[in-house]
């Protein structure tokens, strides 16, 4: 019931007139502050996934089973409907099918399928390139095949317009839109002149993320299509950035007690769903 709301929701969103902000969501506390903050859907990107998980950089070393169970771990605290990058769906088109079923059964919202080549292959270039046309629908018909009567999205994401220019982008989209996905994902447009093209080249919603300054006009994205975006992860940065300062001052001699910038109690209760638990105590265990 859960993941039907969020789903029924994010479709919602998809339908409607608006351009959403979407909340950076990487773990179950990320996902619990994003819903009491009132936001209407999330992205879990593969990079903060990779960080979170495994400590490690955004390189492809993130398996399936790992990225479902740090969903199924959002999804069980929080309603907001999570929009999950699924890479490259972690092989070829069989793959592909594995991947919507596990992300189904965790609870996504959505996925989205990329169609660069990953994770990168043998050589001296990091360039990044593309699975083939004809590979890249196939997965994406996959991806529709495997979705089935499941109430589960399927995004299809091109990073085509920066690696082979925008015309390949646009049809590629027009080959995923064909392919029957929910939404045509674009990464990262460097201009407006990108959404445009394939805005008017697709009659479905499209999702964007990792957008710049110049480019956050939700009154245009709105104009565009666009139903959901962010402009990208430092959140999780910002994170970082206090834990790191935080384990610093402790280190150096300041009391854990004594930091600045503690959560307060009330915050600290909801992130962690302590009232609910408060509750269970004083029903099942007899607590005062």
């Amino acid at each position: 019931m859960p993941a039907r709301k969020s789903r029924q929701q994010l479709r919602r969103i998809l339908d409607g007139h608006e351009a959403v902000l979407m909340a950076s969501v990487f773990d179950p506390v990320s996902a619990r502050i994003a819903e009491s903050l009132g936001f209407e859907a999330a992205l879990m990107g593969g990079s903060v996934a990779s960080y979170a998980g495994l400590g490690m950089p955004d390189v492809i070393l993130l398996t399936l089973s790992e990225l479902s169970d740090q969903v199924r771990r959002c999804t069980r605290v929080s309603d907001v409907p999570l929009v999950i990058d699924g890479d490259h769906g972690y092989g070829n088109a069989l793959n592909v099918m594995r991947t919507v079923v596990e992300l189904d059964y965790a609870g996504g919202g959505a996925v989205a399928l990329e169609d660069t080549l990953l994770p990168r292959p043998f050589g001296k270039s990091d360039d990044p390139s593309l699975v083939p046309f004809d590979e890249a629908v196939g997965k994406m018909k996959a991806m529709v095949a495997a979705r089935g009567e499941s109430d589960m999205l399927v995004f299809a994401r091109t990073g085509a317009a920066a690696i082979a220019g925008i015309d390949e982008a646009v049809a590629r989209a027009r080959a995923f839109e064909a392919a029957g996905v929910d939404a045509i994902f674009i990464p990262v447009p460097r201009s407006r002149d990108e959404i445009d093209r394939i805005s008017a080249a697709v009659k479905l919603p499209l999702v964007t993320a990792g957008l710049q300054p110049a480019l956050c006009d939700r009154q245009y994205l709105a104009s565009r299509r666009v139903k959901i975006w962010s402009a990208g992860h430092q959140t999780f940065a910002v994170v970082v950035g206090a834990l790191h300062e935080a384990m610093k001052a402790v280190r150096g001699g300041t009391l854990s007690s004594q930091l600045p910038g503690q959560a307060s109690e009330d915050a600290m209760a909801c992130i962690t769903g302590k009232t609910q638990f408060d509750d269970w105590t004083r029903q099942f265990l007899g607590g005062a």
